[in-house]
């Protein structure tokens, strides 16, 4: 009896947690398909509009006004090219992605995979590489970017924080305070993430 009420229990949260992650991700799309919905809708009724009065549904019918809602939608997507330029309208623009982003789960990782789709998305910054070493400090040693090393041997250095390695703090060392790496930032931080496994015998 035991064994069964715990094999249902366990069943139950199974389902539940498959309900919550489906649920989760399906609200983004949802919503998103909602919006656009009222949006084509209303797109819609004024392609009607502009399809009588260009008589164009006396040729086409009901066709015409989705022929004229789908080029008027393209027409205000290059209006809002131009328009977006601007730093007003940049502005407005970013306001009003915050504000989405409050009310509408999920909107920026929508918008980010829209503008990765059509090839818009900003290009990330180029990661500097740096030398590395390994500093000795207070009878341990501690590894670190090495920025620059002066003409007397003296070096400036990043002593990165593990696991981000984003945050650290500059130093500047003496010459016989700091050993070389045959390594890399960008291999470093690969330890960092790992909180510093494997590095002692990089």
């Amino acid at each position: 009896m035991k064994k069964a009420f715990l094999s249902t229990k366990r069943s139950y949260k199974i389902i539940r947690n498959h309900v919550v992650t489906g649920f989760i991700f399906l609200m983004p799309v949802l919503i998103a398909i909602a919006v656009l919905g009222k949006f084509w809708n209303q797109l819609l009724a004024l392609g009607k509009k502009v399809s009588r009065f260009l008589y164009i549904d006396t040729v086409l019918g009901a066709a015409g006004d989705a022929i004229i809602a789908v080029i008027l939608l393209l027409l205000f997507c290059v209006i809002a090219g131009f328009l977006v330029k601007l730093s007003i309208f940049k502005r407005m623009s970013d306001w009003l992605d915050e504000k989405l982003a409050r009310f509408i789960p999920g909107y920026n990782d929508l918008r980010k995979e829209t503008e990765k789709n059509i090839g818009v998305a900003p290009k990330a910054p180029k990661e500097e590489v740096f030398a590395t070493c390994m500093i000795q400090t207070q009878g341990y040693w501690m590894p670190a970017y090495l920025i620059d090393v002066a003409d007397n041997g003296d070096a400036t250095v990043f002593i990165p924080m593990a696991p981000t390695y984003s945050t650290g703090q500059v130093a500047i060392i003496s010459e016989n305070s700091y050993k070389k790496l045959q390594i890399d930032s960008k291999a470093l931080n690969e330890y960092l993430v790992k909180f510093g496994k494997g590095i002692a015998i990089a």
